[in-house]
């Protein structure tokens, strides 16, 4: 089983102050069984509005390739392009990846949400994969994905 691990920062991002009062986060995805190239995948973090927040992880062996990712592309472009967290590698069937993240206490339990989006080649795009509400009821709890994702669990 491929797994990679990596740390990133949302803390200055948000322009919020002392990451003090931040905690880390761990993200583990692991990918369903599917016939396939291997995933695309962006992993970014919206606000209780739907408004994007920022990117914690894109996967993918080939950047021009994450611009299937048309929703999570759509908000990127807009925001100036710079991913905040991880990037790596796509990331194949029955494959895991894990990052870590320091995330505000701030976003916990205030209506903030982890999307996750993912593209195989020459098959369906899944703009809708999965979603997380940040906070307690959701912290460490595996989240299934409705496609390519078999889970994503948060826990802090």
């Amino acid at each position: 089983m491929f797994t990679l691990l990596k740390t990133a920062t949302v803390v200055a991002v948000l322009g919020l102050a002392a990451p003090a009062q931040a905690r880390p986060f761990n993200i583990s995805i692991t990918m369903d069984s599917y016939r396939g190239q291997e995933a695309y995948l962006a992993a970014y973090i919206v606000d209780a509005n739907g408004q994007y927040v920022s990117t914690v992880l894109t996967a993918g062996t080939r950047s021009r390739y994450l611009a299937d990712l048309s929703r999570w592309n759509r908000m990127f472009q807009r925001a100036g392009g710079r991913v905040d967290g991880f990037s790596g590698a796509s990331i194949g069937s029955g494959q895991s990846i894990r990052t870590q993240i320091d995330v505000p206490d701030a976003l916990l339990n205030a209506g903030y949400t982890l999307r996750i989006e993912t593209a195989v080649e020459d098959k369906r795009y899944q703009p809708d994969e999965a979603a997380i509400l940040l906070g307690d009821a959701n912290n460490g709890q595996p989240i299934a994905g409705s496609g390519y994702v078999r889970t994503v669990t948060v826990s802090y």
